[in-house]
């Protein structure tokens, strides 16, 4: 009978607010979440299936699972499920499988798990209401929340496979938006964070994202709302101006360039060129003071030359980044890109991520020293090996600091004195 549960959850932001909710409904079922690596009668991955390597992450996640709970059952769900459940099925330990269709139903399928054998239930197509029920929300246990208010994509970006696992674009209701925000702030939650696939694409009837946004902050009593990543085509002049003049959005965007070529952008299918993502970026850290904007990189797309490659980097190089997230081409099935020759050698691009993460180390370091002597509001979250408060500040600075009194869920203002490799440290400020 199973009484304890784990989870395991990879990949992306919606991956993580889709397991919060389910771990929110079987906590008010009665059973007891325990930690990652604790033994549980049940382990439920979630899991990615975005690239290979995260595909092998996924069957890491299971063998640990078997290590760890050698009496207990596994359950994997979400987009590696909906990819390749048979291969699954052959994986040594695995129960039961869920497509992202069924994911959200996980209680229907536990007295299954008594049974002997492999159960899979994977819908062949994804597109009926994927969001959670009104009244579960992605509690957690954490102190932000990652709220979904939007699923899948319309896009179909030549390497992109999400679409296939996810569906078409969608989005939640209004309603049940400001609804679950407000059930979040009553239970303790400071930061909400505004997940989905392609959230720019947020419309319920008339009202579109940043309408939800200004709503939110008018009917809810949440502290911070941060928004996930969005593409560069969907950020109106509108919603800059928002975060520009609401202390409560976080200066934060994380806006996907992919690539610095317009050659490669063509080929990747991406809805903008080089010079509008310029003006944008250009746009936004002239608008937002201290904004943080960082961006995802992939190298090493078919037809990728060096000189391709050099233009992105002199690119990166120049504009105001705060970070980059650097991706290796992986041809995923059933894209644009699973036909085209993956021309470019693996030692390439190993050569040309690490180039690129050593670049986005450089840009992190100078922004991050823009902050010494100056405050910073800080969320603590958790308190580290060494005994340091540990949190985010509204602009995605990690910072951490020293203190004898609990700080965890908590924003506090901080004066930052140094930076220790990608954290800045400071002092909380306690009389201004």
């Amino acid at each position: 009978m199973i009484k304890t549960v784990n989870f395991r959850t990879l990949g992306c932001r919606l991956n993580q607010s889709e397991s919060d909710s389910i771990q929110y409904e079987l906590q008010n079922a009665g059973f007891t979440i325990v930690g990652k690596k604790v033994p549980s009668d049940l382990t439920i991955i979630n899991s990615c299936a975005v690239t290979r390597q995260a595909e092998a992450k996924t069957r890491g996640a299971i063998a640990a699972a078997r290590r760890i709970s050698p009496n207990g059952k596994i359950a994997v769900i979400g987009c590696y499920a909906q990819l390749s459940a048979q291969d699954l099925k052959h994986l040594s330990g695995v129960n039961l499988i869920l497509g992202n269709n069924e994911k959200y139903r996980i209680m229907d399928f536990l007295n299954g798990l008594e049974k002997s054998g492999t159960e899979i239930h994977v819908s062949d197509e994804v597109g009926e209401n994927t969001f959670s029920p009104p009244g579960i929300i992605s509690r957690g246990t954490h102190t932000r929340a990652h709220m979904k208010i939007q699923e899948g994509c319309d896009y179909r970006c030549a390497y992109c496979v999400i679409p296939l696992l996810r569906g078409g674009t969608r989005s939640r209701n209004f309603a049940d938006c400001i609804d679950e925000a407000k059930l979040l702030a009553d239970q303790g939650i400071k930061e909400i964070v505004l997940s989905g696939i392609n959230i720019g694409t947020y419309m319920n009837g008339e009202r579109d994202l940043t309408d939800l946004i200004e709503s939110l902050l008018k009917e809810t009593d949440i502290q911070r709302l941060r928004i996930s990543s969005i593409e560069p085509d969907l950020i109106p002049d509108r919603l800059i101006a928002l975060m520009k003049h609401e202390p409560r959005i976080c200066r934060h965007f994380h806006i996907p360039l992919q690539h610095g070529s317009n050659e490669i952008l063509g080929l990747m299918r991406r809805r903008y060129r080089v010079e509008s993502y310029i003006e944008l970026v250009e746009k936004i850290a002239g608008s937002v003071p201290e904004i943080c904007i960082g961006t995802d990189v992939l190298v090493g797309f078919p037809g990728e030359s060096e000189e391709h490659f050099m233009e992105m980097a002199k690119l990166l190089e120049r504009l105001p980044l705060a970070y980059f997230h650097v991706f290796r081409f992986s041809a995923r099935p059933e894209t644009v890109a699973w036909g085209l020759n993956d021309n470019v050698k693996i030692r390439d691009k190993k050569i040309r991520s690490e180039q690129l993460r050593k670049l986005s180390a450089a840009h992190n370091n100078h922004f991050l020293r823009r902050f010494v002597g100056k405050k910073l509001q800080v969320l603590f979250e958790k308190k580290n090996k060494s005994g340091l408060y540990e949190g985010l500040s509204d602009n995605y600075i990690k910072v951490s600091v020293k203190s004898k009194e609990p700080l965890i869920n908590q924003i506090k203002n901080v004066a930052i004195t140094q930076i220790n490799g990608a954290v800045a440290q400071g002092e909380v400020i306690i009389c201004e």
